[in-house]
This record gives structure tokens, sequence and C-alpha cells, in this order.
């Protein structure tokens, strides 16, 4: 015969299990479908594109908007003139909101930067990489600080926004805290932002949740791409096997979480960016992903 605590303990039990799955059903009611919008880095389809072939850009194009993508980031013109990528773009009706330059075309072709974005229509230009050659070291970090500031605050003045792209090497650590850290805390927030590269927080061995959270107001941009499950990584090179990269929700990416904090925090836009031999394919299941996760 059961002692009265062995009952109430085995009802217990049993209304516990009756109830959790009624909470787990509330809680998924709960959350909601991923906003967007749904950008596309268009270096995903670079093995598509053949520099200075206007058709095959075009045809990238319209294959990021078939497949559903709503805008694009430009990498670089593919050896197009801005007026001819321009007219590439409206033929097949999908905007770019965001273009990436070179380090060396900020420091001496500023002006030039600056109308190509324009003539695109994006809003925003992007440094993907500091030059450096060994380790990434706190006297570059601070001359480029330097450097962001005078470039951000000229195109601020042109009506466009400056941002500096994650890629792993800026995690290098110094005096016991990575280097980014510097970056973001010498840069004006009211010229320079960021855009994360979730792939590229997560090399070196950080969190991307904990970087949303710990800079706020500073990411206005953000790469979507997922890595192969394993190890955790402390690499601060900025390079890694293309085929690490992995379809969204299938590698070690907290996905649901980064996109709720992404969001919570006013990240603008979002680029899948995709540099796997596998990207024509995998940018499709990309998309199927954010349009069906919820966070």
């Amino acid at each position: 015969m059961k002692s009265r605590r062995q009952f109430l303990g085995v009802i217990g039990a049993g209304l516990a299990g009756a109830v959790a799955p009624v909470k787990e059903t509330l809680a998924a009611q709960q959350l909601r479908p991923f906003r967007g919008p749904f950008g596309l880095e268009l270096y995903s389809l670079r093995h598509q594109i053949k520099t200075g072939d206007a058709a095959s850009v075009k045809a990238a194009m319209s294959y990021a908007k078939k497949v559903g993508y709503t805008e694009i980031e430009v990498p670089d013109l593919s050896g197009l003139s801005a007026r001819e990528y321009r007219s590439l773009l409206d033929e097949v009706g999908l905007p770019c909101t965001s273009m990436m330059a070179g380090y060396d075309q900020f420091s001496t072709e500023l002006r030039t930067v600056a109308a190509n974005a324009h003539t695109l229509g994006a809003a925003h230009v992007v440094n993907a990489w500091i030059p450096h050659k060994g380790p990434f070291t706190i006297e570059l970090c601070r001359e480029t600080a330097k450097l962001y500031n005078e470039w951000g605050k000229k195109l601020h003045a042109d009506g466009l926004r400056f941002a500096h792209h994650t890629h792993g090497y800026e995690f290098q650590p110094h005096l016991g805290r990575p280097l980014f850290d510097t970056l973001v805390e010498e840069t004006n927030p009211e010229y320079v932002d960021f855009e994360m590269d979730i792939f590229w927080v997560v090399d070196p061995g950080e969190d991307p949740v904990a970087y949303l959270k710990k800079y706020p107001n500073r990411w206005r941009l953000m790469h979507l791409k997922d890595m192969k499950k394993g190890p955790p990584t402390r690499n601060f090179t900025g390079d890694e096997p293309v085929n690490w990269d992995v379809a969204l929700g299938t590698g070690r990416m907290d996905m649901p979480a980064i996109l709720a904090e992404a969001e919570r925090v006013g990240v603008k836009r979002f680029y899948v960016e995709d540099e796997s031999d596998q990207a024509h394919k995998q940018v499709v299941e990309d998309l199927r992903f954010l349009k069906t996760v919820r966070i």
C-alpha cells in the first residue's frame, strides 16, 4: 500500500506530465516568425558571375529574386560601372540596400565609393577587411578606428551609413580582451556602424548573442550563415574551409536566439551569405529556414 506522500508524489508527477505539454504549446504559440528583411549577399553566387560579363551578373540577380530574396548586398561591381550595375538591378527588380568596398578604396577613392553607392541606391557602405600581415594588432586597430571615424563622418554628410564587417581576426585578444572591443569603443557611433557576420564571431570563440547585448546600439547589419557542428574554435585568421558553411538551422548556431536578439537591438538589414561550394542550393534552404523559423 502506498503512503499518502507516495500517492501525492504519483499524482504530482502525473499533473506535471499533463501541464508540461500545455506550457510548451503556449510557449510555442507566443513565438512568432522572423520578420526579415530577406536579403542575399551576392557574393554567395560568385561562381555564377564572370568579371565584366553583365549577363552573368544579371543571371545571379535573377536567381536571387526567383528563389525569394527581396534585396541584395553588393560585394563589388564585378567589373561593371555603377550605372551598368544599377541598370541590371532595375531590369531584375531587385534593390541593393548595402554595398561593400575595399579598404584602399575608402582610403583613396571615398568620393567614388559614395557616388557608386548612390547610383546603386545603397544606404550602407561596408568595409569587409582591414589589411594586415600576421596577427591583428592594437596599433592597427586604433589607426583604423581613427580612419573609420573620418570616413564615416564624410559618408554621413553625404547621406550614407558606414559599417565594418566582422571577419574573426578582430577578436584577437589583447591584454585579456578582444581587440574588437577597442575598435567599437574608439569609433563614433554617430558615424560608424557594424555588420555582424555571425560565422566570424563564433569562429574566434565568441557568442553573437552576447555581443549583440554588449553593444546593442552599434549593430545595424548582419550576415547570416551557419557553421558545421564540431568542437569550439579559437581561430583569429578569418579563414576556414568553405565547406564549414552549412545551411541555416543545420549547424552549431542557435539561430532563433540570434535572430530574436538581433531584432531586439534594432539590426536593420539581414543578408544570407554562403561561401560554400553548395551555395546555389543552400541559399534556397537558408531562405526556407528563415521563413519558417519562429523566434
